[in-house]
C-alpha cells in the first residue's frame, strides 16, 4: 500500500547555521529567505531579490506512514561535546545599541509551543466531579467551606481519576494555590497504593505550575519522594514543566539531571518540558538542542510538541534560520505542521522584522488543513507594532473583526499597547470597556502598559488609580510594572515617590533585573546623588546582576549636575537643583542603605571627588566588558562640560581613548584648537547622520557644549553650524528666527552669535529687517518651576552681556523680540561686530608630526 504523500515543505538556500556555534547574524531586510520546495532549486531573478517568493510543489518520492529514524547526517542530530555538561548561560542584558531605544518589553506572549489537548484526548470525569469543582471555584479559600465541599461529594468521587481530574482544572480555571493545597491534603489519604499516590502528586504539581507557584509545586514533590510515591518519572516530568512555565531554566535542568541521579530513564515528555524550560529561560540555543540530541542518542523518537518547544526556542532567541531547519525537518519526519507550529514559525519571523515573509506564511496556512487563528492574527499585530507600523497592525485588528475572530487577552494587550504608543486615549477606554463586558481580565501586561502610557502623557492621576486598582483586583505587580512606576516618577520630578517604589519593590520578594536597577540608578543620579547611585551599582553587581551600557550612560551623565555634601548624621544631600525633593530620596535611600546593611556615609566619605566616581566607572566597563555607544560618549563629553578646570577635563577626555580612539582624537583635537583635524571631523559628522536624530543632536550638544566650557567657542560655533547644515536641530534655524528648544546652552549661545553675524549680513546688503525678529528657547513647563528653563536663563544673560535690544514677550516668557528697526541699529554700531566674533582660547597649527592620536577607523 503506497504511504501518503506529505505535505509540501520548504527548506532554507543555506542550513548550515546549527553546525556553527555561532551563526553570523541575518539581516531579513537586504536577504529576504524564500520560500521553496526542498526537492526543487529555484532561480530568483535579480531584480526579484527583494521579494520572497513561495512555490509549493510537493517533494519527490513516498514517506512511510510511521516516524522513520532521523538520519545522522542531519546537522542537528550530530551531538556537539563542546555544550557539556549542560550549563545555562545567564540570560543576556539589554544589549547596547546607538540609537535611544528601550528594551524593556510591554507586550507579553502566550506560550505558543505547547499544544491544549484536543477534545477526543481531553480529560474527562464524572458528572460528580465537574459538579464538585464547579462548587470549588465558587467557594472562598478557607478551610471549612472546602471541607464542607469535600464531604458531601466524597462518595460519588472516582479515586484517583476524578481527583486528578480537579487537580489540573484548579490549575487551569483557578490561581488560589491554597485551594488546590488544601484539596490535595485532603484527597491524599483516599489514595488506595502507591501507584493512585503518584498520581495526585503529578496532578497536583501540573496545578501548582499551571498557576505559576513552582516553589509550591516543588514543596510537594519533595514531600512525595520522601514518603516514596514521588519517585517517578512523571512526577519529575511535571515539576520540570512547573519550572518550565516560570521559566526558571536552571532549575528545571537540576531537577533533568537529579531525576538520572536516581536512576529514571527520561522519557519524550521528560526531554520536551526541558527544551521547554531552556527556551522559555533564555539558555543559549545551543545548549538547548544539545538536549534534542541526548534525546536522539537515547533512542526516543521526538513528537510534534518536541519540535514544537525548539520553535519556540529559537524564535526567542531570534535565529530565523535555525527555526527554518526545524519547520523543514517536521515534515522530513512525517509528523507534519499543526496550528502551534506555524504560529511559533511565524513569530519567528516576525520578531526578525520581515512582515512580508510573515504574512505569506500565513496565508499559505490553508493550503496544508490549517486555519488561522486568534494568536496568528495577534502575532502578526505584535509584529507590525514592534516595527512601528501601527496602521498595518491595525489592519490585522479591522481583518479579525470582519472574520468575526473573538480577541483574546494578549490580542487585547496587543491592541492597547497600540493605542497608548499611538496617543489614543478614547480608544483606550473603548477597548478596556470591551474587554470588562466579554469577560477578558486585564492581567499585568494590560496594567502594565496603561500605566506605561498614561505615565508618559503626564496623567499622573490615571497612572494612581490604575495602581489602585490593581490591587483592588488582586493582579500582582511584576518587576516591570515596578521599573515603569519609578520612571515615571523619576521623570516628573517625584523623586520621593520614585524612591519608595523602589523601597515597595524591595519587599515585594520579586528577584529584581538590570531594567530595574537602572531605573532605581537613573533616580539617583538625576536628584544628584552620584555618590549613592555608584553605591547602588556595586549592589546590583553583587547580587548577581549585570550592569548595562544604559545604566552607566545614566551615573556618568549625572556626572557634575549637583554637589554631594556629608552631613552631621552622615547621609548625603545635595546642594543643588532638587528643589526640596533631594530630602526625601535622601530618606529613603538611608532607609535602604539600613536595610542593606552598609552605611551610606562611609560610601561618600570614600568617594568624596565624583571625577575619581566616574574615572571607576570607565575601569568597571572595562572590567566587565560593557560596550560604550554614542550616549556613552556623549554623556562623557557633557561631563567634561561640567569640570571646574581644563586639566580634570583633559583627565576626563582621556578615558575616551580606552573606548575609541578616533572619537577622542576628534573630541581631543577641536578641544587644543588644531585646525587639520577638521578633515576628520567632518567622518565623524558622515557617521552621526546615519542615527537618528534624537541621537545624533545629543552628541552635537554635548560636543558643542564641552568646547564652549572650556573656551573653545569659535571651535563650537563651527561644530553648529556643521549641525545646522545636516539638519540636526529641526526647524532651528530662519532668516528672522531662532529655535533653541532642542539645543544645550553651548550650542544654543554659539548658535545666537551666528545667526546675529548672519543678521547682520543681510543689514549691510541693504535689505530690511521684518516688524519682528525672535529667538525661541522654551519657558520650561517640563521644569519643576515653569519658567525657570535653564536654557532660557543662560540667553537671557547672553542677550544682556553683549547689548543686544531684545525683551521677553509679555505673554510668552520663553520668546526674545526684538523690533527689526532696533536690531539694525544695533547691528549698524561700530563695535557690534567685535563683540559677535566669537574666538578661541587655544589655537594650534599642527604638522604631521603632531602629537595629536593616531586616528583609527570610526568605531560609532
Amino acid at each position: 500500500m503506497a504511504s501518503p504523500t506529505p505535505p509540501p515543505h520548504y527548506s532554507l538556500t543555506s542550513s548550515k547555521s546549527l553546525q556553527n556555534p555561532h551563526p553570523p547574524p541575518q539581516n531579513p531586510h537586504k536577504t529576504p529567505y524564500r520560500l521553496h520546495s526542498s526537492s526543487t532549486t529555484t532561480t530568483t531573478a535579480p531584480n526579484t531579490a527583494t521579494t520572497p517568493t513561495i512555490t509549493t510543489t510537493s517533494p519527490s518520492g513516498a514517506t512511510n506512514a510511521s516516524t522513520p529514524s532521523p538520519s545522522p547526517q542531519n546537522p542537528i542530530l550530530q551531538r556537539n561535546p563542546a555544550f557539556l555538561p549542560y550549563c545555562p548561560r545567564p540570560r543576556a542584558g539589554l544589549s547596547p545599541e546607538f540609537r535611544r531605544t528601550r528594551s524593556t518589553r510591554v507586550i507579553s506572549k502566550r506560550n505558543l509551543s505547547s499544544a491544549k489537548p484536543s477534545h477526543d484526548n481531553a480529560r474527562t470525569a464524572s458528572p460528580a466531579a465537574a459538579h464538585c469543582l464547579a462548587q470549588i471555584l465558587r467557594s472562598p479559600p478557607n478551610d471549612r467551606a472546602l471541607v464542607t465541599i469535600f464531604s458531601s461529594f466524597r462518595p460519588s468521587l472516582a479515586i484517583p481519576e476524578d481527583y486528578c481530574f480537579i487537580l489540573h482544572e484548579l490549575g487551569d480555571r483557578d490561581k488560589c494555590p491554597p485551594k488546590a493545597l488544601r484539596f490535595f491534603h485532603s484527597a491524599m489519604p483516599l489514595m488506595r497504593s502507591r501507584i493512585e499516590q503518584g498520581k495526585l502528586l503529578t496532578a497536583a504539581i501540573c496545578g501548582l505550575g499551571k498557576m505559576g507557584r513552582p516553589e509550591l509545586a516543588r514543596q510537594v514533590f519533595d514531600v512525595g519522594v520522601a514518603r516514596g510515591y514521588g519517585n517517578t518519572v512523571f512526577a519529575y516530568s511535571s515539576l520540570i514543566s512547573a519550572y518550565a512555565r516560570s521559566g526558571l531554566a536552571a532549575e528545571a535542568m537540576g531537577v533533568f539531571e537529579s531525576m538520572k541521579v536516581a536512576g529514571l530513564r527520561p522519557t519524550t515528555i521528560s526531554y520536551n518540558a526541558v527544551i521547554d524550560a531552556c527556551g522559555k529561560g533564555g539558555v543559549d540555543l545551543q545548549f538547548t538542542l544539545e538536549f534534542f540530541r541526548e534525546m536522539l542518542h537515547d533512542g526516543l523518537c521526538p513528537d510534534r510538541k518536541t519540535f514544537n518547544s525548539l520553535l519556540a526556542a529559537c524564535s526567542r532567541a531570534g535565529h530565523l534560520e535555525d527555526a527554518r531547519v526545524m519547520f523543514d525537518e517536521m515534515i522530513r519526519l512525517g509528523m507534519g505542521r499543526d496550528i502551534y507550529t506555524y504560529n511559533t514559525f511565524i513569530d519567528a519571523i516576525c520578531k526578525c522584522g520581515n512582515m512580508e515573509l510573515a504574512v505569506q506564511v500565513m496565508l499559505d496556512m490553508p493550503t496544508n488543513n490549517v486555519c488561522p487563528n486568534v494568536v496568528t492574527y495577534s502575532t502578526l499585530m505584535d509584529g507590525y507594532s514592534k516595527l512601528e507600523q501601527f496602521d498595518e497592525a491595525l489592519k490585522i485588528y479591522e481583518k479579525m473583526k470582519s472574520l468575526k475572530i473573538q480577541l483574546d487577552r494578549v490580542c487585547y494587550n496587543t491592541l492597547l499597547s497600540i493605542y497608548v504608543k499611538t496617543g489614543r486615549f478614547e480608544e483606550i477606554a473603548r477597548v478596556c470597556e470591551e474587554m470588562n463586558v466579554v469577560g477578558v481580565d486585564k492581567d499585568t501586561v494590560t496594567y502594565n502598559s496603561l500605566i506605561n502610557g498614561y505615565g508618559k502623557q503626564g496623567r499622573l492621576d490615571v497612572v494612581a488609580y490604575l495602581v489602585q486598582d490593581m490591587r483592588e483586583r488582586g493582579v500582582a505587580p511584576s518587576v516591570l510594572t515596578y521599573s515603569t512606576l519609578m520612571d515615571i516618577y523619576s521623570k516628573a520630578g517625584m523623586y520621593g515617590d520614585a524612591a519608595n517604589v523602589f523601597l515597595e519593590f524591595k519587599e515585594s520578594g520579586l528577584k529584581a533585573d538590570v531594567v530595574l536597577y537602572s531605573s532605581f540608578i537613573d533616580t539617583l543620579a538625576k536628584n544628584g546623588l552620584v555618590e549613592c547611585a555608584v553605591w547602588l551599582l556595586d549592589e546590583m553587581t553583587r547580587v548577581g546582576i549585570e550592569p548595562n551600557v544604559v545604566t552607566y550612560n545614566t551615573i556618568i551623565d549625572a556626572f557634575g549636575k549637583s554637589r554631594i555634601i556629608v552631613e552631621e548624621d552622615g547621609v548625603g544631600s545635595t546642594t543643588v537643583g532638587v528643589e526640596g525633593c533631594g530630602s526625601q530620596v535622601v530618606r529613603a535611600f538611608s532607609q535602604l542603605a539600613r536595610g542593606f546593611g552598609r552605611p551610606v556615609a562611609e560610601e561618600v566619605r570614600r568617594r568624596s571627588e565624583e571625577l575619581f566616581c566616574i574615572l571607576g566607572l570607565f575601569q568597571k566597563m572595562i572590567q566587565q566588558g560593557v560596550r560604550p555607544n554614542v550616549v556613552t560618549f556623549s554623556a562623557i563629553l557633557n561631563a567634561c562640560s561640567r569640570c571646574n578646570s581644563f586639566e580634570d577635563a583633559s583627565l576626563l577626555l582621556e578615558q575616551l581613548r580606552l573606548f575609541d580612539n578616533f572619537v577622542y582624537g576628534v573630541a581631543h583635537g577641536l578641544l587644543m584648537g588644531c585646525r587639520e583635524v577638521w578633515v576628520q571631523a567632518q567622518l565623524l559628522f558622515d557617521e552621526l547622520r546615519q542615527m537618528d536624530l534624537p541621537t545624533s543632536s545629543a552628541f552635537y550638544n554635548a560636543l558643542t557644549d564641552m568646547l564652549w566650557h572650556l573656551g573653545q567657542k569659535r571651535g563650537a560655533q563651527q561644530v553648529v553650524l556643521e549641525g545646522v547644515q545636516r539638519h540636526v536641530w529641526e526647524n532651528a534655524w530662519s532668516e528672522f528666527t531662532l529655535d533653541l528648544h532642542l539645543m544645550s546652552c553651548g550650542a544654543a549661545q554659539a548658535m545666537v552669535h551666528a545667526w546675529l553675524l548672519s543678521i547682520r549680513s543681510i543689514v549691510f546688503a541693504g535689505c530690511e529687517l521684518p516688524e519682528f525678529v525672535s529667538i525661541l528657547t522654551g519657558w520650561g513647563k517640563h521644569s519643576k518651576r515653569a519658567g525657570a528653563s535653564t536654557l532660557r536663563c543662560v540667553i537671557e544673560v547672553l542677550l544682556d552681556s553683549i547689548g543686544a535690544p531684545f525683551n521677553l514677550e509679555r505673554f510668552n516668557i520663553g520668546r526674545f523680540v526684538s523690533p527689526g528697526a532696533m536690531v539694525a541699529a544695533w547691528l549698524r554700531e561700530p563695535g557690534t561686530i567685535n563683540i559677535l566674533l566669537l574666538r578661541d582660547e587655544r589655537v594650534q597649527h599642527s604638522s604631521p608630526s603632531s602629537l595629536l592620536p593616531r586616528l583609527q577607523a570610526l568605531q560609532l
